[in-house]
């Protein structure tokens, strides 16, 4: 790394949890740090925002891999709730949506949902955060519950 970039600069608090949760890992900060930073520029060079990465993670660990449908996508919006309120949870579907999900918002309540497990998940996600979904056709509208 550059010198100038060997410190980064970070809250003092957050740094140190960091340090802690590493090393309960077994795993050095800067190896940890190298591998964030190259994941971030591989993000950018394929057209993501490295800070929607979080999101996407939290969404895909919470959906877990290769599950869909309206019962997986319920349980990931309950387990959502800890990091988003449902007016952020919106902004964020619609931002990380048409990469991850093939949703795209049409409205300031609707989403464009053409695969129907996906239609299913993100029903289920919304449901999970408390709003009430209905799925009409490729489109789901929502209200708040």
């Amino acid at each position: 790394m550059p010198r100038q970039y060997a410190r980064l600069a970070v809250d003092r608090e957050l740094a140190d949890e960091f340090h802690r949760g590493v090393k309960s890992l077994g795993r050095k900060p800067s190896e940890v740090l190298e591998h964030l930073l190259k994941a971030a520029v591989d993000a950018i060079e394929h057209g993501i925002d490295p800070i929607d990465m979080i999101h996407i993670c939290r969404l895909a660990r919470s959906l877990g891999l290769g599950r869909g449908g309206y019962e997986v996508g319920r349980e990931a919006g309950i387990l959502l709730r800890a990091y988003y309120r449902p007016e952020e949870l919106l902004e964020i579907l619609t931002r990380i949506g048409p990469k991850i999900l093939h949703t795209n918002r049409v409205g300031p309540r609707a989403f464009r949902v053409s695969d129907p497990i996906a239609r299913d998940t993100v029903r289920g996600i919304l449901e999970g955060m408390g709003y009430r979904a209905a799925a009409d056709e490729d489109i789901i509208t929502i209200e708040t519950a």
